[in-house]
């Protein structure tokens, strides 16, 4: 049923009608409602006005008395202010006692219902969003909204609402509208494996290894009329879900070119090469100029055809341009296809969140985060191969979540680890409702504290990074893979995404740097190949350039290094960089040759942290980098991560232990283990002036401090905000009584002037019985410490002394106050 059904009225053929403005309405301002009778009333007249909500809320039960002349229009206000659930039920009833122009007798009792959707208020991504994947009965919703759950996940294609997730309003993300688009080679369907289709490609492979059958995806991402049905379904799905304001739309749940991110050798169709060959005339400008780059003699466009990875192989020239350009189109191709689905999307929907789901590990299958960072306003990443840390640094503005699929304290390390690494929410995998025992019941506990305005807080606040970026190179990428199986010959095709994932030393060297500089105590970015021909190095204020096998540079990349380090900058590398061009043209000499750079060996580091042997490697990386120093010190940092946020004039940091992730595939038994993070941490962080500070998880001040000796839990962090100034009192201005249904603001404010750019307060009500009332307990995001929150009370919420109480997430600061209801 689409939405629109909702605003049909349910009356009889004689009866009136009510009209509402729209079939969705914002909670924003007052809207004017039709009531529309038939025929024309003269009269005396009274018309009673009901307006409830899924909550059982009475929000409006009001009386007009009219007196009508010969109208068949009554037209009153409708306060959507008062608003807090989405579907909502407004009744009038009409009574006439009257006479008709013949002089008769006019006498109705007519009573008129229409559903309406209020929109929910968030237009940006403030909070921190709890999903269940699974769906659920209305009564285990009710129990899951206690452990922190704030939405759902269903179909993008249904076109009947998710009256589960109503019940409790509760939103959700409209998932898989695309997946036989985006995600055709890994799949759901009820009578095959999930990865059925690439299976048919590589039989076709094996019967004719030189067909190039195999390697034309069915569908192309540039068949025009795949392309035409998919904008159609996408419109479709914004027009049907937007106004229910989605969190946001999932184009495909683990997309890729082919099978997730495993290698193939997609896309020869004639749609694709169609398009590849533009983009190769916009790259090299002319067709002499491709040719001299491939080492070919095409003649014309038409005929230019990419090689295929066996014939790569053979090269003995090392010239692998043919080959290498075709896999950038691939990602270029994924990467608009992608942006294709978002634009249309929020051609009906401008503020929606467009996404993909079960994004993988920065890799094969289009996985170029330097592309897909800017297609998508959204992303749902499996944390693999420091993909998130490659998000956040690409696009910061990116809004990323992740899923939860265990239990236990290492499961409670991930969710802080991630929200403290930029994620905005978490999908919970939920197959047998292990969330109604144990699992949800110690997940409770940490889900309620983020989401108590804490979450809130550190998403309002601007991560911060050091002077030191990582070389992000999808080009190399290719380099390292080619050179890495090249020997091996055909046997590239029995490579899955789960092979690509544990069998790449590209991969290692890079989460290596990673926590080799996170146990210095410093932070960093990744900078892309495409930023890095951008001039991001200067802008970005770096001192450092960490080159992990940058095999392949282009030529503007090159000269963007050499300056950098002519301007003083310390250059680290692995290998020799520049070995070749970024389509993969060995050069003559390396592009960096006679530069001064640095080298290490760090590709083992991450396995070496495991068993307390990284103090060699990571005493050399000190001595590199012995100039940067972090802001707040951590005393024997190895092992903890250093978490920096600006707030304004506040500092917020957090210390969380740093284990290996995916610790279970890194091999030999001695590295499958983090038991060395398990343990209590006692560790003193050093401040870099006397600072007033606050505790954020234990809600308190400590008063001005130079240094702070912690206890460091192993799977819960530190989190604590630091300001040259104290920070004021906070104050709470509120009614001390009002009459039930009346629309209450509550001023909320932060002294006269906060060092904080951003304050979150917490907001609960309590009914005289005590109980929260969980549809007015909100998270308030407050610019320089002031706000208001609107009271919409109900006419039937019960009378007496309720409590409000504010809190204050940055601070800890709390007031609480009784409001009289009459």
């Amino acid at each position: 049923m689409r939405a629109t059904i909702f605003f049909l009225a349910l009356t009889t053929a004689a009866a009136g009608e009510l009209i509402l403005p729209s079939n969705a309405l914002e909670r924003d301002a007052p809207v004017t409602v039709i009531y529309r009778t038939s025929p024309q009333a003269a009269g005396k007249a009274t018309l009673k006005i009901l307006w409830t909500d899924i909550f059982g809320r009475t929000v409006e039960d009001r009386t007009l008395a009219l007196d009508l002349t010969d109208e068949t229009e009554i037209r009153f206000p409708l306060d959507l202010r008062r608003a807090v659930a989405m579907s909502n039920t407004l009744q009038v009833r009409f009574t006439l006692d009257g006479r008709n122009l013949k002089g008769t007798p006019d006498r109705r009792d007519d009573t008129a219902t229409i559903q309406f959707i209020a929109k929910p208020p968030t237009r940006t991504w403030h909070d921190y969003e709890i999903m269940m994947w699974q769906p659920h009965t209305p009564e285990q919703g009710a129990q899951y909204i206690t452990r922190g759950i704030t939405g759902g996940q269903y179909s993008g294609r249904s076109k009947n609402p998710p009256d589960f997730l109503l019940k409790n309003n509760l939103r959700w993300y409209s998932e898989n509208i695309a997946t036989d688009f985006y995600a055709e080679y890994h799949r759901y369907r009820p009578d095959r494996i999930q990865h059925w289709s690439w299976l048919q490609a590589k039989e076709l492979y094996k019967k004719d290894p030189t067909s190039l059958e195999p390697f034309k995806r069915r569908p192309s991402l540039s068949d025009p009329a795949w392309l035409a049905a998919i904008r159609q379904r996408l419109i479709d799905a914004a027009r049907t879900w937007s106004p229910y304001r989605p969190v946001f739309y999932d184009l495909a749940d683990e997309s890729g070119i082919a099978d997730l991110a495993a290698f193939w050798d997609f896309d020869f169709s004639d749609h694709s090469l169609a398009e590849m060959r533009p983009w190769l005339k916009e790259k090299y400008g002319t067709l002499a100029a491709l040719n001299r780059q491939w080492g070919t003699r095409y003649t014309t466009w038409d005929a230019v055809i990419p090689e295929t990875t066996n014939q790569a192989f053979k090269h003995t020239d090392e010239n692998y341009s043919a080959w290498s350009d075709h896999k950038e189109w691939m990602d270029v191709s994924f990467s608009r296809a992608l942006k294709f689905g978002a634009d249309a999307i929020r051609s009906v929907d401008p503020d929606a969140y467009v996404a993909i789901a079960g994004a993988q590990m920065p890799g094969w299958g289009g996985y170029d985060y330097a592309r897909l960072t800017q297609a998508l306003p959204a992303l749902e990443p499996y944390d693999i191969g420091n993909n998130i840390e490659i998000i956040r640094s690409l696009n910061p503005s990116l809004v990323f979540l992740t899923t939860a699929f265990e239990k236990g304290p290492w499961e409670q390390h991930r969710i802080w680890y991630e929200l403290l690494h930029g994620a905005r929410g978490n999908i919970i995998w939920n197959e047998n409702d292990e969330f109604s025992g144990p699992r949800g019941q110690e997940a409770a506990a940490y889900y309620n504290e983020i989401r108590a305005g804490l979450g809130a807080q550190l998403i309002a606040s601007r991560r911060l990074s050091g002077p030191i970026a990582i070389h992000y190179s999808q080009p190399s990428l290719r380099a390292e893979w080619l050179r890495a199986h090249r020997s091996e010959g055909e046997a590239w095709i029995n490579r899955t995404s789960a092979t690509e994932r544990m069998d790449s030393d590209f991969l290692r060297l890079r989460e290596s740097y990673c926590r080799l500089i996170e146990d210095l105590g410093l932070q960093y970015n990744f900078v892309s190949y495409l930023q890095l021909e951008a001039g991001e190095l200067a802008r970005g204020g770096y001192r450092v350039l960490i080159l992990p096998r940058s095999t392949a540079l282009s030529a503007r990349e090159s000269q963007a290094i050499r300056e950098f380090v002519q301007q003083g900058g310390l250059l680290i590398a692995d290998g020799e960089p520049g070995q070749y061009d970024s389509s993969l043209k060995k050069l003559p000499t390396p592009s960096l040759q006679g530069l001064r750079y640095s080298t290490m060996d760090a590709l083992n580091y991450h396995q070496q942290r495991l068993t307390g042997k990284e103090r060699p490697i990571l005493q050399q990386m000190a001595a590199l980098l012995q100039g940067i120093t972090p802001e707040f010190k951590v005393s024997d940092s190895a092992g903890i991560e250093t978490h920096t946020f600006s707030n304004g004039g506040v500092r917020i940091v957090g210390l969380l232990s740093n284990p290996q992730l995916r610790v279970n595939e890194l091999g030999p038994p001695d590295f499958k283990s983090n038991q060395r993070f398990e343990k209590v941490r006692q560790v003193t962080l050093t401040l870099p002036a006397p600072l007033h500070t606050y505790d954020l998880r234990h809600s308190k001040s400590l008063g001005l401090q130079t240094k702070l000796d912690i206890t460091l839990d192993p799977y819960q962090p530190a989190l604590y905000a630091f300001s040259a100034t104290p920070v004021e009192p906070l104050r709470v201005a509120a009614p001390k009584e009002l009459e039930r249904g009346a629309l209450a603001t509550i001023a909320i404010s932060i002294g006269d002037q906060s060092p904080a750019a951003t304050h979150v307060f917490h907001v609960e009500l309590k009914n005289p019985e005590g109980k929260l009332a969980p549809h007015y307990t909100t998270n308030v995001v407050a610019a320089n410490g002031k706000a208001s929150y609107q009271w919409p009370t109900a006419v039937n919420d019960a009378p007496g002394a309720w409590t409000l109480t504010v809190k204050d997430a940055l601070t800890g600061q709390a007031r609480t106050q009784q409001i009289a209801l009459r």
